[in-house]
């Protein structure tokens, strides 16, 4: 399992995307960013606490609710100081602005508020109420107006614990869908049930853990300024290819599939799909490095792998994700259509299906790719290493006379201790044949120690042997035939032929 390729990193930067873009931190840079801040950790916080949260403020419906909590309409309010707090929920000298609506603001303000409130009762601005004292059935302490103004910006302990606690809700489902896809995976590899499952609960967690730090990080860049020019130079990309019949239409279903709900068309469609463009190319570029930090770590401080095979991870890294951004929203736009179609379905669960599968193919098959045009010019430290771990092996071998079964038991030692976590040790290692022989040289003598006692026969019967091979070496000798180009036996008889050769020379033809 070590250094198994994770399906899951290809859908963490998509989904991440999708669900930052479910909220309102694209506002928190806005000159109202801690009202908006306030809304989503108030959310955050009632969620905490076991409530059923529905959040409509995007809809901005005139004087309607920011969130349902349990069923309750809640209008929450966040300025500088109590009185234009409270007056934000007014209309000018006029009445109570929302009706039934629960008015929430910041606790460090909420006592000045209730004072203010009941004010406001007596003055009959507030209608159904008439008794001062029932103020507090119509205002509730949320956070602390300072801490959701931190939770607005970026880089400070506030906004990070608000990301932190955030995420764990928003990437709970890193978990699962890892855990899933890895399950099968290794089954169909012909795995058991148990190593299968231990082998994708360690995948689950590596998945959860990245989307995590990949989630805080984009949310923190999201905050600033410079995200929000990123956002343009999207819109202008977007509207390039909103000029197509295609195009729109395509735009229009990635921004049906991403928000879940009703028809997005024109504007307001090219706009969210353009912030939704930005904020997949952070989380791609963010996932890439949090996947590709083991490397980097192995590289520079262990030593474990090559700058080279750093470089490379990183590249295939880095177009697997993006391979699987691009899938991930032309994924959900398919499957947002079908589910439309289908309502069974329906829109929401058809781009959820249609974006996971998308991601996993696409970003599988421009992992492959890359690969395969990396390894052409990048060899893998892996196989520079098993190429050395033959040579070595072979010395072992040779060394303990090992025999031809003996060597195919140390080969199946071999095949379960070599690893990638065993050839990045090897890789990092100064002495790399001696590292080997640490690993292999005790097998093979705990191979040839189940060899058979050998006894050496005694002196007699090893004469008695050589006597026998002497006797039928010389038998064989004499029952050999006489070769025909052997001498003749005398030189009497080398004479008479010689003669009739003559002899048969002078007779006349």
């Amino acid at each position: 399992m070590d250094d198994e390729k994770n399906p899951a990193d290809f859908v963490i930067g998509p989904r991440l995307a999708d669900a930052l873009e479910g909220t309102q931190i694209n506002k928190f840079h806005t000159r109202g960013g801690a009202g908006f801040a306030a809304e989503e950790a108030n959310a955050l916080r009632d969620r905490f606490s076991g409530a059923s949260v529905e959040q409509v403020g995007w809809t901005n419906e005139l004087n309607g609710a920011d969130r349902f909590v349990d069923g309750v309409p809640i209008q929450t309010k966040y300025y500088d100081n109590a009185r234009s707090t409270l007056n934000a929920a007014f209309d000018g000298q006029g009445p109570y602005k929302y009706g039934s609506q629960l008015l929430e603001v910041p606790s460090d303000q909420y006592e000045e508020c209730l004072t203010l409130m009941k004010e406001k009762i007596r003055q009959g601005k507030v209608p159904g109420l008439h008794d001062p004292d029932d103020a507090a059935a119509k205002i509730k302490p949320g956070v602390p107006y300072r801490q959701a103004k931190n939770i607005a910006a970026a880089g400070n302990i506030d906004s990070l614990w608000f990301d932190v606690q955030n995420q764990c809700v928003t990437t709970s489902y890193a978990f699962a869908i890892s855990f899933s896809i890895n399950f099968a995976k290794q089954k169909w590899d012909g795995k058991g049930t148990v190593e299968a499952t231990k082998d994708s609960i360690v995948l689950g967690l590596q998945s959860g853990a990245a989307s995590l730090v990949t989630g805080i990080v984009t949310a923190q860049i999201l905050r600033t300024r410079a995200a929000a020019g990123g956002a343009v130079v999207a819109r202008n990309g977007v509207k390039i290819v909103a000029r197509t019949q295609f195009g729109r239409g395509f735009v229009d279903s990635v921004a049906r599939a991403s928000l879940g709900r009703g028809a997005a068309s024109g504007a307001a469609a090219t706009n969210h799909v353009a912030k939704l463009l930005r904020t997949n190319t952070i989380t791609a570029v963010v996932t890439t490095v949090v996947i590709s930090a083991p490397d980097f770590y192995r590289a520079a401080v262990h030593g474990s792998i090559s700058w080279a095979q750093c470089s490379k991870n990183l590249a295939v890294n880095g177009v697997g994700v993006a391979g699987g951004v691009g899938g991930w929203m032309a994924g959900a736009a398919g499957g947002a259509a079908v589910g439309t179609a289908v309502p069974v379905i329906g829109t929401v669960v058809g781009a959820f299906v249609g974006g996971l599968l998308g991601a996993f193919s696409a970003g599988a098959a421009a992992s492959a790719a890359s690969k395969y045009v990396l390894d052409g010019l990048v060899e893998d430290d892996a196989k520079e290493m098993v190429r050395l771990l033959a040579t070595y092996l072979e010395a072992v071998a040779s060394d303990y006379l090992l025999s031809e079964m003996e060597v195919k038991e140390l080969v199946s030692v071999v095949k379960e201790q070599v690893t990638g976590k065993f050839l990045r040790e090897m890789y990092g290692c100064s002495d790399r044949r001696s590292f080997v022989d640490g690993h292999f040289a005790p097998v093979a003598e705990r191979i040839i120690k189940k060899r058979p006692k050998i006894t050496l026969p005694d002196p007699t019967e090893v004469q008695q042997v050589l006597d026998q091979v002497e006797e039928e070496a010389l038998a064989s000798e004499d029952e050999a035939p006489a070769s025909d180009d052997e001498a003749p036996a005398s030189e009497d008889e080398a004479r008479a032929s010689e003669d009739e050769a003559r002899a048969s020379e002078d007779v006349p033809s």
